[in-house]
């Protein structure tokens, strides 16, 4: 008798969480205040090995070590945009694969030049909703709801593809 779809990626999520328990992977994050605690007990929960690191001293040293990074821009700063870049340099440079959560990316013209310098850094994964991929791919800022899309997943499919 042929497995279910269900029964397969139930299987094939327990093989992977358990590959994560395993290896205990050393993932760096460099992200906002307001998901830093949450970011750091899920990691922890799946088995990896969270680093809350985003001092620009220690990038370069630390940097290079991790198995992958994640960057979040929910609470960007000036102050914390070299280390989200040199970071990501490090990481390319690396060949560790990172994750760009590029949050509310059309709110500001700060905001989204920021996120489009770490785009054109090729990020493994960009993280985002509909308007923050639709944003990205536009480079435009506009009317937006904060961290809530105010488009649905499929208006961002082109987007999406443009950015890959």
């Amino acid at each position: 008798m042929e497995e279910s779809e269900a029964t397969l990626w139930a299987r094939k999520s327990w093989d992977l969480l358990c590959a994560v328990r395993s290896q205990s992977p050393l993932i760096q994050c460099i992200t906002n205040f307001v998901s830093m605690d949450l970011m750091a007990n899920t990691l922890l929960s799946a088995g990896a090995s969270p680093a809350m690191l985003h001092s620009l001293e220690e990038i370069p040293d630390f940097t290079p070590q991790v198995h992958a990074l994640c960057l979040n821009v929910g609470t960007l700063s000036a102050d914390w945009l070299p280390a989200m870049k040199l970071a990501a340099q490090l990481a390319t440079k690396s060949s560790k694969p990172w994750v760009l959560d590029p949050v509310a990316a059309g709110a500001s013209g700060f905001r989204l030049k920021a996120c489009l310098e770490l785009v054109e850094l090729k990020p493994t994964v960009i993280r985002g909703n509909a308007s923050e991929i639709i944003a990205l791919s536009n480079a435009t800022v506009g009317p937006t709801k904060g961290v809530d899309s105010s488009h649905e997943s499929t208006d961002a499919v082109e987007s999406a593809k443009s950015l890959a």
